[in-house]
């Protein structure tokens, strides 16, 4: 989740953005009689800096946390008919048609289906010759992946 939001919200960019609207807020506080604009400015950094914070740190730690399915071991067969799912909890099978796009990274597949639904698989589980047959699949199946992480 951390890879997903960090390119969805160009963290550096909306960091940087966030100190500059707090730094002149404080500027103008200091150097201004005009105290309504310096306080929109630092509140909109603040707000700025915190979503960052709050998408990058809080919230796939909340995730974890609440999901107890996230803490067991996986074990994933991949079919023309979709993907098979295994653990301690869970034994289904997801057709293709539930993902509506996938990333491939030079660690993970990440399969989304949903707002902030995804299903990550490392890449260092698989062999050198399933990793193709997994992206060949994926592309006959979701079409071509999306814009890599960064």
């Amino acid at each position: 989740m951390r890879r997903h939001y960090k390119t969805k919200l160009h963290v550096k960019r909306d960091l940087m953005g966030g100190m500059i609207a707090i730094a002149a807020g404080i500027y103008l506080l200091n150097k201004s009689e005009n105290a309504i604009l310096a306080w929109f400015s630092i509140a909109a950094g603040v707000v700025l800096v915190s979503l960052v914070v709050y998408a990058i740190f809080i919230l796939p730690a909340l995730l974890y946390r609440s999901q107890s399915k996230l803490k067991d071991e996986y074990r994933l067969e991949f079919s023309d008919e979709g993907i098979g799912f295994q653990t301690k909890q869970i034994d289904a099978n997801l057709k293709w048609s539930f993902y509506h796009s996938w990333l491939r990274d030079d660690e993970f597949y990440i399969l989304f289906h949903g707002n902030r639904d995804v299903s990550v698989i490392p890449r260092r589980s698989l062999t050198h010759g399933d990793d193709e047959l997994l992206m060949d699949m994926l592309s006959r199946k979701m079409g071509p992946s999306e814009t890599k992480l960064k």
